[in-house]
């Protein structure tokens, strides 16, 4: 025969919550802890951050220090300045007829043999869109902006493509 036990509230109390901590330690062992599940999901590629630089620049209207960011990470951009001063002002005379940034959405992302890395960004400026494409090579140990390029003709680019996925029959 049975006989039910009766415990006094505290020490029920102290056997739930021994329970409670064996099961949270049980779960940290397998799951991790959140911190570190967060780090590893926040966790971006060294050419990304450096993207994410330039587009937080490019939208507090500092083109030309966003260009100076991405072109100071690689020493070979030091032998054509004119360059770089001539994409400047394309991007300030650009502003100007575009209007104020608005947001940027990446189209398309390639990497090749973990040393080169192709970036095409659709960016939304208040009047119309333009397409910026970025391209990182990583000849050592460190990832290097090769170029900046970016163009007005998003729209056509978009409708070549639609238009490229159109059935055609051939009788």
């Amino acid at each position: 025969m049975l006989v039910a036990r009766h415990r006094p509230v505290e020490e029920h109390l102290k056997l739930r919550m021994r329970f409670a901590l064996i099961c949270a330690a049980i779960a940290l062992v397998i799951f991790g802890s959140p911190a570190t599940g967060l780090a590893q999901q926040v966790q971006v590629s060294p050419y990304q951050a450096m993207s994410d630089k330039f587009f937080d620049m490019l939208q507090q209207d500092k083109s030309s220090d966003a260009l100076d960011y991405m072109f100071s990470t690689n020493p070979a951009m030091k032998k054509v300045p004119d360059k770089i001063d001539d994409l400047k002002s394309q991007f300030v005379a650009l502003r100007k007829l575009v209007g104020p940034y608005i947001s940027h959405t990446r189209l398309a992302e390639t990497e090749v043999a973990g040393m080169f890395v192709y970036q095409h960004y659709f960016v939304a400026y208040e009047r119309q869109p333009i397409s910026i494409r970025i391209t990182y090579y990583k000849p050592g140990a460190t990832w290097l902006c090769q170029g900046v390029q970016f163009d007005t003709n998003v729209d056509d680019v978009i409708r070549k493509s639609a238009d490229d996925k159109i059935p055609i029959e051939v009788k």
